[in-house]
């Protein structure tokens, strides 16, 4: 598991840093998101030949992806060889906030924190 410590805008697109360097080739975007809601965080899956990487999007970096979720900048992940796009990000994203809004399967503290952050104006809209 890799946590994502801090996300920066830049041109258009999104660079997510990881609280590890990540300088290995073969990293390939599965375009997957799963949720770990006893953790409180979106997870992005990658493919490292036959093992996954999991990208965990934890709390401190919603309130950027929040801010650019509209927007649907491109999102990638900084390496020491070059940056990774994680590929239908936004899509995956929004398939998960669809499910979580109202759905205390979640954990009625982890739908709390989503729909807060995320789905605030979905509600009084």
């Amino acid at each position: 598991m890799i946590t994502i410590t801090s996300i920066e805008a830049e041109d258009k697109k999104l660079l997510a840093k990881a609280d590890v360097s990540l300088p290995f080739h073969g990293l390939e975007p599965e375009g997957r998101m799963l949720v770990d809601s006893d953790g409180s965080a979106f997870v992005y899956l990658l493919a490292h030949g036959e093992d996954y990487v999991q990208l965990r999007f934890e709390e401190k970096t919603w309130n950027i992806l929040n801010t650019y979720h509209e927007a649907e900048w491109p999102i990638y992940i900084k390496t020491g060889i070059k940056p990774v796009e994680l590929v239908d990000f936004w899509t995956e994203f929004e398939f998960l906030l669809d499910n979580i809004e109202g759905n205390h399967n979640y954990g009625k503290e982890f739908v709390e924190k989503v729909e807060q952050v995320f789905l605030a104006e979905r509600s009084e809209g």
